[in-house]
Order: C-alpha cells, then sequence, then structure tokens
C-alpha cells in the first residue's frame, strides 16, 4: 500500500544550494517528479526513459535534463551508466558504516537521493508500514542489522528485514513504553539525547531541556513528549520539544508559579538540573 502523502520541509527545501539554482518553473517540474517518485513500488526510484518522465510531468526532455545537470534528479537514461548513491549515517558526531543505496547499474534508473535515504532511514527505524508503525506492529532492525542489498536492484523498498529479538530501544511508535530494563528517566538521557545529537542538536542544550522538561512535566511525561519528537521527526527539534513542554505544562507550574502561557523558554529550567541533566 502506497502512503498518500510525503513530508515536506521547507526549511531543507529554501537551503539546498542546487535548488537555489533552480528557476521557479524548474522547481515547479521537480514538485512534479516528486509526485512520480513517491508513488512508485521502489520508493524514490523510478525505471523509465528520460523521455517517458517528461511525458508524464508535461514537460520537456530539456527541462528535466537542467534538472539532472544542477544535481538534483539524479540517475542514467537508457544506455547510460548510474553512479551509485552512498549513504554514510551519524550518530553521536560519528560517521557509521557507509551504506550504499543505489548501486552502479545500467540505466534506465531516475531517483531522488532524499526521498531514497529517508525511506531507508524510516525502514531502519522501525516505521514497518509506510504509513508507520501502528500497535502492535514488530519495529524494523537497527542500523547494525540493516539489509544489505541496496536499493535500486528491483527490490521494493519495504522489503528490509525484521528487528532481532533483542532490539529495546524504541522508535517512538510505542509512545508510553519504556525499554526493557529502564526507568523513563533514563531513556530520556541514554536514547532521547543521542537522538537529538545524531539530528543536530547541542548535547549539554538538549539534556539540560529535558531536565527541565522531566522536573515541571513529570519522568513519564517527559519522555513521552520525547517518544513524541521521535515519531514527529520535525525539521528542528529543539524547537518542537520547547513548544511541546509549554503547551504540556500544567497551568500556574513553573518557578514564579507562571501560567503556562507565559512560556516555557521564560521559565529557568535550568534551576535544579546540572549540566549532564540530571537533577
Amino acid at each position: 500500500m502506497r502512503r498518500p502523502s510525503f513530508q515536506f520541509y521547507p526549511g531543507d527545501w529554501g537551503s539546498n544550494s542546487n535548488l537555489r539554482r533552480c528557476s521557479h518553473a524548474e522547481k515547479g517540474i521537480w514538485i512534479d517528479v516528486m509526485c512520480l517518485l513517491h508513488d512508485q513500488e521502489e520508493y524514490g526510484i523510478v525505471r523509465w526513459p528520460l523521455r517517458e518522465i517528461a511525458q508524464a510531468v508535461n514537460c520537456t526532455i530539456a527541462a528535466l535534463r537542467g534538472l539532472v545537470t544542477k544535481g538534483i534528479l539524479k540517475g542514467a537514461d537508457t544506455g547510460q551508466q548510474a553512479e551509485p548513491f552512498v549513504y554514510v549515517p551519524r550518530s553521536g558526531r560519528k560517521d557509521g558504516e557507509p551504506v550504499t543505496l543505489v548501486s552502479v547499474q545500467p540505466g534506465p534508473i531516475w531517483y531522488s537521493s532524499r526521498m531514497v535515504k529517508d525511506e531507508y532511514v524510516r525502514t531502519i527505524r522501525g516505521e514497518s508500514s509506510r504509513f508507520g508503525a501502528g500497535d502492535g506492529e514488530t519495529p524494523k532492525a537497527s542500523p547494525k542489522d540493516a539489509p544489505k542489498p541496496p536499493f535500486g536492484d528491483g527490490s521494493s523498498a519495504s522489503s528490509a528485514s525484521s528487528a532481532s529479538p533483542n532490539t529495546s530501544a524504541p522508535n517512538g511508535a510505542d509512545a508510553g513504553a519504556s525499554p526493557n530494563g529502564m526507568s523513563s528517566k533514563e531513556a530520556i538521557f541514554r536514547i532521547g539525547v543521542p537522538w537529538l545529537v545524531a539530528e543536530g542538536a547541542n548535547e549539554r542544550n538538549v539534556r539540560s531541556m529535558l531536565g527541565g522538561a522531566a522536573k515541571q512535566l513529570g519522568d513519564d511525561a517527559a519522555w513521552a513528549l520525547m517518544q513524541d519528537c521521535m515519531r514527529e521527526r520535525p525539521i528542528e527539534p529543539v524547537a518542537w520539544i520547547a513548544a511541546a513542554i509549554n503547551a504540556r505544562m500544567p497551568a500556574g507550574k513553573g518557578k514564579g508559579k507562571q501560567s503556562r502561557h507565559n512560556g516555557f523558554d521564560n521559565i529557568d529550567y535550568r534551576e535544579g538540573v546540572n549540566d549532564d541533566g540530571s537533577f
């Protein structure tokens, strides 16, 4: 079953250097191409000649070649050889083992590297269907156990292997639960903090913020909030968490008995919280 929609990040769209080289007309064509790629069994990949893609999105072949030249649409046409697409995951400011998502192969094959990468990340983070894992569904493999065959070899993007029985880290789809052997407080700092750091946040800042969230909301509520953030994957997770804390804070709680509407950012949530986030 195909997803009815895909996430769009305005910040990423506006800051992409290749897209900024494109005209408004080319950006409009690229949106149509993305919709076409979204509708494929191999998510983000289409194995059509360039002329057929042009027919499908009602544009000229020259316009599509402009997107290829500017590094937006990637791949190779009939009679050409596609270059490999290698993704290097990062966690805790360290590079992981490179993963080949699209192998060297003859065309035609065209793809969006962002869509292919996001589908791979979504698969290994445990969203076992393209609509997200539901209650009772088994999370997928961790990055260590990720499927080795690359996307773009003819297999479906949703064919990842299931997780091993020892997989204990939640993926945000099981809100309210904490990993085996961990309290909610431990999960906040042993899972939530590394996840936010991997998303580009400053470790000391997020430790203080999550420590403040636990202090204001309680450990269980703060962990549930963190899981909601992992599930939603907002483009600015720290800002999302700050807003969520403010929205969930009971009225009148906080330094000086401030109202929740005064804003979590106005509260000195570091009071009583150590640099490592403990309190």
